[in-house]
């Protein structure tokens, strides 16, 4: 009996995660770049206790899918989008490394292409991407090298985390580097495109549905196993 009561509030628990993560993958669904959150559940170390009874070790987590999303054109000059695995490298206030799918930059009054929270884009020699005050036209290859006027001023760093799946995600698209080693990626620059969000929202709303509807059978029983040892606690103490 207490097995049970142990696995439904375990299982609970892991439904409760399943639901934040779907409900947050439902408010970012038209966050540009943003990946979907997947979640996994583990059991390990399975064996038997003292009264027989299985026991295991679970282990719960969720990363990012990397599945890339549909681009859509917007004709900005900087507007950027990534056909391929790889992150545009960005850098913070506090001069840390970050990753990001979301190709939405802006200049701003130094010149610098940032976010438009404020994130600076690094060049592949990891200095913040600068450009001239000469008003030229803005020019991205698909190799990530950037002019302006037809003058060449740098190119745009895409790298590729050796693991992926350890990267830390800070808030919508933008993950933290966390020591994670990274190499040059393939990914092909668009320029004039922004990718959307790889989230699925009717898929979402089904995993929703189901997570809710497991949760109330976990619920339901919880409540009859401590019907049940309620009964046998009141019956024992009659004697």
């Amino acid at each position: 009996m207490l097995h049970r009561l142990r696995n439904a509030v375990a299982s609970m628990g892991e439904l409760a995660l399943r639901q934040d993560r779907v409900a947050n993958n439902l408010a970012n669904a038209n966050t540009v770049g943003f990946q979907r959150d997947r979640a996994f559940a583990q059991a390990l170390d399975e064996r038997l206790d003292h009264e027989g009874t299985a026991q295991s070790t679970r282990v719960a987590g969720q990363w990012a899918d990397q599945t890339g999303g549909s681009l859509q054109e917007t004709g900005g000059p900087l507007h950027l989008a990534l056909e391929g695995e790889g992150f545009f490298a960005v850098q913070d206030a506090s001069g840390q490394t970050r990753y990001t799918r979301a190709g939405e930059f802006v200049l701003d009054a130094d010149g610098t292409v940032r976010s438009p929270g404020g994130l600076a884009l690094l060049r592949d020699d990891g200095v913040p991407l600068t450009l001239p005050p000469s008003g030229g036209e803005i020019a991205v290859t698909t190799g990530g090298e950037v002019s302006v006027g037809g003058v060449a001023v740098g190119r745009v760093s895409v790298v590729q985390p050796i693991d992926p799946r350890a990267l830390v995600r800070l808030d919508g698209a933008t993950y933290a580097s966390a020591g994670v080693a990274v190499e040059p990626a393939e990914a092909r620059v668009r320029q004039g495109f922004l990718e959307s969000s790889n989230v699925d929202a009717v898929r979402e709303m089904t995993d929703l549905i189901a997570h809710v509807r497991l949760f109330e059978s976990q619920q339901k029983a919880l409540q009859t196993t401590d019907d049940v040892l309620g009964a046998v606690a009141r019956s024992l103490g009659s004697f």
